[in-house]
């Protein structure tokens, strides 16, 4: 791995496994991939997030917190998947409340000291997406870890890709 890349790892939080509400597909298989990605990066370029409600939303948010209360008021649902938690510390965990990873400023401030980022998690067409936008607007050359990534399902994750390919290779490569 180039020493100026960095590893982010989005929202690999129970609500999505199989049996869960935003359940994604594949999740064993992104679970898998990421647990083996980690390990070409050292640990200080490995970095998570993990999407907690806001607080005192404002707008949209406040629709958002009140049709989602049950699974926002859940400490299991909100918690990181098991196979990832050996790999949290308080250094690489940020926690964020919009779509964005760069919601979270000092995880934005983090990621700026890196010229490429790998990106894995979920939901690819919601906050993944959300976040590699951020991300070229910064600047960055993005990898775009396919197997890495979850989607709702199969139609959703050929569209994300579909948009993104659209911004390669100048912005974004496939892996």
């Amino acid at each position: 791995m180039k020493n100026n890349s960095a590893l982010l790892v989005i929202d690999m939080q129970n609500v999505y496994l199989p049996e869960n509400q935003w359940s994604c597909i594949k999740m064993a298989e992104v679970i898998n991939y990421i647990q083996k990605k980690i390990k070409d990066f050292k640990k200080n370029q490995v970095f998570f997030t993990q999407h907690i409600a806001f607080q005192n939303p404002k707008g949209q948010w406040k629709l958002y917190n009140q049709k989602y209360t049950d699974i926002n008021s859940n400490k299991y649902l909100n918690d990181n998947i098991q196979e990832l938690k050996k790999y949290l510390s308080n250094d690489n965990l940020f926690i964020k409340s919009g779509y964005s990873a760069l919601s979270n400023n000092d995880l934005l401030e983090t990621l700026d000291k890196f010229d490429t980022i790998y990106i894995t998690g979920v939901i690819a067409e919601c906050c993944v997406l959300s976040t590699i936008f951020g991300l070229v607007d910064m600047g960055k050359k993005i990898v775009y870890c396919r197997n890495g990534i979850a989607g709702q399902n199969e139609q959703m994750e050929r569209a994300v890709t579909k948009v993104l390919e659209e911004l390669s290779p100048l912005h974004i490569e496939f892996e």
